[in-house]
């Protein structure tokens, strides 16, 4: 049984890999490079060590973060013995994949001659010309035709990831318009197919996402049952997310940030668009039912899809029985067990907001996490005074020393930003340089 014919186009552009300045997560940074006082900062190549199964691994920024071990008579500290040293860590720069729907109906107009599609394109636009010199971006738009029983006209028209891609992006994304002949949302295939050029960009340091934007529920590349498509979707989100292929082997995980936007006719439910954002985000996923006011029943999919083609294909590769009760993705049912991962939907009416929710939506891809233990460095957590003598300052602005809004120690050797430090991080506009200034004598003595 074939079910799918890709037919993907690949916009000219090499496989980047600029090293800026930022921060990884915990656990997580790049390499330190640590240089003399008195001497000129030198490249760092560092050892990085990405541990891409924290959701909060990735680490982003144009300049910084610096770790200056101070002994300084100007800045206050007193040290206790240990050479000053300042260290830039290599950011682990995230990936995010960007793959839009195009199915026919994102080009229906929703008034004054602009689609859900051209609102959208304007507001990514604008968001990759903002971080394209943090961000890595690729872009991939997806529709399909069906051609023939099972048989799927997969079109992706794509632009590999990078730093500084937005010119590339731009030169794809402006001028794309409506397929012709190509109808179906071919959701599962256009995922599996980013997913792939995601996991065979092997030189990346940093996590790596697909933000997923669409307006119609996913099929087949048939139009069919609407309840067993989201289930392969779920599936394969949940797979992607927790690191694994289809045989269980460990592979580089993939986390999903979902975006639905509405067109005049076609409108996903928002209780699929939740479930595929926590599938995406590795959180349990609440069991979807034949329609929105129905309570979802074990044996639902599994009775509505067993007959269907291309469900049968996608549960074969689970490994699980063919049985009442099993279905491709894995469910709770009881609402109070689910994740509740952000789903974004933004008015395609109101280009400021869609703007504003695309930003906010990147920004998280931003770590409040930094491992400041790659070269052996540990804080004595004992030490009452801990948040005098040390200093971390995003743009050269000092952060307080407080658990709930400001700066605190994770551990030893990791540094956490939380509320409002962790939002004046991760704004997009703003925040470009985090540095930490720990005198010597709050380290453990080695």
């Amino acid at each position: 049984m074939k079910r799918r014919v890709l037919a993907t186009s690949m916009a000219v552009g090499a496989l980047g890999w600029i090293a800026g300045c930022g921060a990884a997560g915990s656990g997580d940074d790049g390499g330190v490079t640590v240089r003399q006082p008195d001497q000129p900062a030198g490249p760092s190549d560092g050892n990085p060590n990405p541990n891409t199964n924290d959701p909060n691994a990735p680490g982003t920024g144009i300049m910084g973060p610096d770790f200056n071990v101070s002994d300084d008579e100007d800045d206050g500290l007193t040290p206790m013995g240990c050479q000053q040293a300042e260290r830039e860590f290599v950011p682990n720069i995230p990936t995010v994949y960007l793959l839009v729907d195009r199915s026919g109906t994102m080009f229906d107009s929703i008034g004054n001659n602009v689609s859900a599609w051209t609102a959208l394109r304007g507001g990514v636009l604008d968001v990759m010309r903002e971080l394209e010199g943090s961000v890595r971006f690729g872009f991939a738009a997806f529709s399909g035709a069906n051609t023939g029983p099972q048989t799927c006209d997969l079109q992706v028209p794509a632009v590999p990831p990078k730093l500084n891609n937005y010119s590339d992006i731009a030169a794809l994304y402006e001028p794309l318009g409506q397929p012709t002949n190509s109808k179906d949302t071919p959701t599962l295939l256009a995922l599996e197919e980013v997913a792939s050029q995601l996991r065979a960009d092997t030189t990346t340091l940093g996590d790596k996402y697909i933000l997923f934007v669409t307006d119609g529920e996913p099929d087949y590349c048939d139009d069919g049952n609407q309840l067993c498509p989201p289930d392969s979707v779920v599936g394969l989100l949940q797979r992607l997310s927790s690191g694994v292929d289809a045989t269980g082997a460990p592979v580089t995980p993939i986390r999903t940030m979902v975006f639905g936007v509405s067109s005049p006719t076609a409108t996903i439910r928002a209780d699929v668009l939740q479930a595929f954002a926590n599938a995406g985000s590795g959180l349990p996923v609440m069991a979807i039912a034949q329609n929105a006011n129905q309570v979802p029943n074990p044996n639902d999919l599994y009775d509505q899809c067993n007959g269907v083609l291309g469900w049968r294909e996608d549960f074969a590769s689970t490994g699980k029985p063919l049985m009442r009760g099993q279905s491709v993705g894995d469910y709770v049912f009881d609402a109070t067990l689910a994740g509740s991962a952000p789903v974004y939907r933004p008015d395609p009416t109101d280009q400021a907001a869609l703007t504003e929710e695309i930003r906010v939506a990147l920004a998280g891809v931003k770590s409040c996490t930094f491992d400041l233990g790659e070269d052996g460095v540990q804080v004595d957590l004992s030490r009452q005074d801990l948040g005098q003598l040390a200093r971390v300052l995003i743009n050269d602005q000092p952060v307080i020393y407080d658990a709930a809004n400001g700066w605190s120690m994770m551990s030893e050797t990791t540094v956490a930003l939380t509320g409002a430090a962790c939002e004046a991080w991760r704004n997009p506009l703003l925040a470009t340089t985090i540095s930490f200034d720990f005198p010597c004598d709050i380290f453990v003595p080695r």
